[in-house]
């Protein structure tokens, strides 16, 4: 995982401030920040984990303010039913992922337990990227559910610890939240934000030309998995 310090190296040898005198070192950390934030917006999957999820009693569930220490900011899928929320995860049965209209059309009633009784295994799951954090199973759940989900969720912002001297370069050594390749399309974002400052040293056109650098590599990234997805609706 690449370290703040690393593209605050690089993006200071392209903006020829290696002392960070025009673009400081915490100013550089703030975009570093916005940037990772850009990239899970665009690409929530950049950042995302799998979960062992309890589930409530019903058909609607949601994923709690967090989970495993990190806070869900998107369901990317549920993957399996499991036997218990402990690690190693016991994996039972697949739960498949279905389209809303289908089940409807089927079982029009299937969010009353009187005509399809609650069980504790999931057969199937709907969800809507427009309501990220929530969504249903079939059949309802009878409360004593485990699920596997998979999930989004925003990195730990990058931030020195107390004592740190923000203006030493080996003090933002910190972890920026992102696997590779992610540091090529964040550095472009940096140096973009950077262009893009109220100075006499800001470049408009250098500005655009790293913006639009960035979100052609992410955009990219975007289409071709949305394209391989098997859950995505064709």
């Amino acid at each position: 995982m690449p370290k703040a310090s690393e593209l605050m190296a690089l993006a200071a040898i392209q903006l020829l401030d290696e002392d960070h005198i025009r673009w400081p070192l915490a100013e550089l950390a703030g975009w570093v920040n916005e940037g990772v934030k850009a990239i899970v917006l665009a690409k929530p999957s950049s950042a995302s984990m799998t979960a062992a999820l309890q589930l409530g009693q019903g058909t609607r569930q949601a994923l709690p303010s967090t989970i495993d220490g990190k806070a869900p900011i998107q369901l990317l899928g549920v993957n399996r039913n499991l036997a218990s929320t402990e690690t190693p995860r016991l994996g039972l049965r697949a739960v498949r992922t279905a389209a809303r209209d289908q089940i409807d059309a089927q079982e029009p009633n299937w969010h009353n337990r009187a005509y399809v009784p609650y069980r504790k295994e999931v057969r199937q799951v709907i969800f809507d990227e427009q309501v990220p954090t929530e969504f249903y199973v079939y059949p309802g759940n009878d409360g004593t559910g485990i699920v596997e989900v998979a999930f989004s969720f925003l990195p730990k912002p990058v931030a020195l610890a107390n004592g740190k001297d923000a203006t030493l370069l080996e003090s933002w050594a910190i972890d920026v939240g992102l696997p590779e390749p992610y540091s090529v399309p964040l550095l472009d974002y940096v140096l973009y934000r950077c262009h893009s400052k109220d100075d006499t040293a800001a470049d408009a056109a250098k500005a655009q030309g790293h913006y639009q650098l960035f979100a052609t590599a992410v955009g990219i990234k975007v289409q071709v998995e949305s394209a391989n997805n098997p859950n995505k609706r064709r």
